[in-house]
């Protein structure tokens, strides 16, 4: 007999730019670095956001969700990979809307916003993990 997996907790935090989108349930994904403890399918996870100053506030909860997915990946500026391949959505990118596509799930308006964000905030290439949540 097979042992069964235990289902895991996981916190995520977001900023104020994206609180709003992750409690209306518009935005359903999050690229961050790659954690020591890498969240799986099945796993719980609770989104919350600071109420004041980071690590001195409280933190309000935006959503206890159920992750779906949790796949590698690299962040360019005019592309990105999923799992290695370069991909949206199991399409092959052709053409520049699916890159916004993919940026407006994450929250941002554009690909260039996001990659910017990015670019800001981590070096480039970025490579870390998404995670999918329902």
């Amino acid at each position: 007999m097979k042992p069964t997996q235990k289902t895991r907790r996981f916190v995520r935090l977001f900023k104020p730019q994206f609180a709003e989108l992750v409690e209306q349930g518009r935005k359903l994904q999050t690229v961050r670095p790659t954690p020591k403890r890498r969240p799986a399918p099945g796993d719980l996870i609770s989104l919350r956001c600071w109420t004041g100053a980071p690590y001195r506030g409280k933190q309000r909860g935006l959503r206890e969700a159920t992750i779906v997915a949790v796949k590698s990946i690299t962040i360019g500026k005019r592309h990105f990979w999923i799992e290695g391949n370069e991909h949206f959505a199991g399409a092959t990118i052709t053409h520049p809307s699916a890159l916004d596509d993919f940026a407006r799930a994450d929250g941002f308006a554009t690909w260039a916003e996001l990659t910017a964000w990015f670019e800001n905030t981590h070096s480039q290439p970025f490579k870390g993990i998404v995670i999918y949540w329902k």
